[in-house]
């Protein structure tokens, strides 16, 4: 019988945690109202829009970026041109050789006598 009584008692404690557990679960749930749950579908429409708000703003960046991109290469790609308005140079002209002059050159006289 020492079993049966290890059994019964085992039982006895069971029966009096199920009442201490049901006692605490009724305490809460006589607290009061559940509060309402946040609604899913708002918060994703929000999201959404963040999203969306997020890559308009990267796209028109983006853009800026390009366009500040273009204009300057534009810029510099019309100052190394030449201007079509500029006259074209002459053709280079042969220098010319200084012509020699001749150099009068002092000649001795003849000693006298």
């Amino acid at each position: 019988m020492g079993r049966e009584a290890a059994r019964e008692a085992g039982q006895e404690m069971d029966r009096r945690e199920n009442a201490e557990l049901r006692a605490a679960f009724e305490a809460l749930l006589d607290a009061g109202p559940e509060p309402p749950l946040p609604s899913v579908t708002d918060a994703a429409v929000a999201g959404g829009r963040r999203i969306r708000r997020r890559r308009t703003a990267v796209a028109l960046a983006g853009a800026l970026v390009v366009a500040v991109c273009g204009v300057t290469t534009a810029v510099n790609v019309a100052d190394s041109r030449p201007d079509p308005v500029q006259q074209p140079l002459a053709p280079p002209t042969p220098a010319q050789e200084p012509t020699e002059v001749p150099t009068p050159v002092a000649t001795p006289e003849p000693a006298p006598g």
